[in-house]
C-alpha cells in the first residue's frame, strides 16, 4: 500500500471510531501524545488523548443514535513523513471540520495534532 492508500485506511478507521464511539479503535489511529484543539459555539477547548478517548466511550455514539455515518474526507496532503488531511464529521448534531496533523514514525502514520470547529449549516 503507498502513503495515500495508507492514509485513506487511517481516516477510515478514524471515522469508524467516531460513529461507534469506539475509543480504542481511536487510540490505535492517534499518537499517544497527540494534543486535540477545537472552537466550537465560541468555547475554545484543549485536551489531551486519554481524556477525549473517555469522553468519546461515555457519550452516546453516532451509531447507537440510529444515524447514518456521514464523515468524509475533503483533503489530504502528503509532504514526505508528513500530512494535513482536513475531513467532515456530521453527528451528534454537529457539522466538524477536522484538520489531522499526520507523522509517518518508523514507518508507521499517526494523528499527532487533531484541529476541530463546529460550522453552524
Amino acid at each position: 500500500m503507498n502513503d495515500r492508500e495508507t492514509l485513506l485506511d487511517l481516516l477510515q478507521r478514524y471515522f469508524d471510531g467516531l460513529y461507534r464511539g469506539d475509543a480504542e479503535l481511536l487510540r490505535r489511529v492517534f499518537h499517544p501524545q497527540a494534543r486535540l484543539f477545537g472552537e466550537v459555539k465560541g468555547q475554545v477547548l484543549r485536551r489531551e488523548l486519554e481524556p477525549y478517548l473517555m469522553q468519546v466511550a461515555a457519550r452516546r455514539s453516532p451509531m447507537e443514535s440510529g444515524e447514518a455515518q456521514r464523515m468524509k474526507v475533503l483533503a489530504l496532503q502528503i509532504d514526505g513523513a508528513i500530512a494535513l488531511a482536513t475531513v467532515e464529521c456530521d453527528m451528534l448534531g454537529f457539522h466538524y471540520v477536522d484538520q489531522l496533523s499526520l507523522l509517518r514514525q518508523d514507518g508507521q502514520w499517526a494523528i499527532v495534532n487533531k484541529l476541530y470547529t463546529h460550522l453552524e449549516p
